[in-house]
């Protein structure tokens, strides 16, 4: 019975880190393809990129690879988004730089100090960081810079995170999903009504 348990977390892990190295990478290619960062929020990248931060070296500091691992891909996606808000200048490159220093400097002095605290204030973070985006696409009418695939993963890969956070045992893990799952269901639904609010009828072409 152990060696099922055990069997189901790593593959449950793996499942989990994979979709989570995947789901940003639309948004990515999406920005830069389309070189647009229409309907993207800046606030959220940054939060973003400070739970992704604290949810790496919590799980580090754990060694949990699954965990550290994927968030850390995560960051780097972010960046690259946040890069390319910087470009078309919805975001400070100051704010970014800084944002991205403080919580580096923050999050390695915390897990030396509290893990636990450490995995608290990711939580925190963490589960919140899709509601600045959350926000910004409820009130704005293009999101044409806003990945639907992104959405469409990110609700699975939140999916499996609850599922792996129960085999573990681990409630920082399951929690953040019960935000994330419903925003991700609320964001795409977004995506779509607006892209079909906004294709050109017979009417408006002529």
């Amino acid at each position: 019975m152990h060696n099922e348990r055990v069997t189901l977390q790593n593959v449950l892990g793996i499942v989990a880190s994979i979709m989570s190295m995947l789901f940003i990478w639309p948004q990515v290619i999406l920005v830069y393809r389309s070189n647009t960062v229409e309907g993207l929020s800046p606030i959220g990248a940054l939060q973003g990129i400070c739970g992704s931060t604290l949810w790496s070296v919590y799980g580090l500091s754990q060694s949990d690879a699954a965990v550290g691992g994927s968030n850390l891909l995560i960051v780097v996606a972010l960046a690259l988004l946040a890069r390319a808000m910087v470009k078309h200048g919805t975001l400070p490159a100051s704010r970014l730089y800084v944002t991205v220093f403080a919580i580096t400097a923050f999050a390695f002095i915390c897990v030396s100090v509290s893990p636990g605290v450490t995995g608290f204030i990711a939580f925190v973070v963490g589960a919140s960081s899709v509601l600045p985006q959350t926000f910004t696409s409820a009130k704005s009418d293009d999101l044409s810079g806003v990945s639907l695939p992104t959405y469409v993963l990110l609700f699975f890969t939140a999916v499996a995170w609850s599922a792996y956070g129960l085999i573990v045992k681990d409630a920082l893990v399951v929690l953040p999903n019960v935000v994330v799952i419903p925003c991700a269901i609320f964001i795409g639904a977004k995506i779509i009504r607006t892209r079909k609010a906004n294709v050109p009828t017979l009417v408006d072409v002529a």
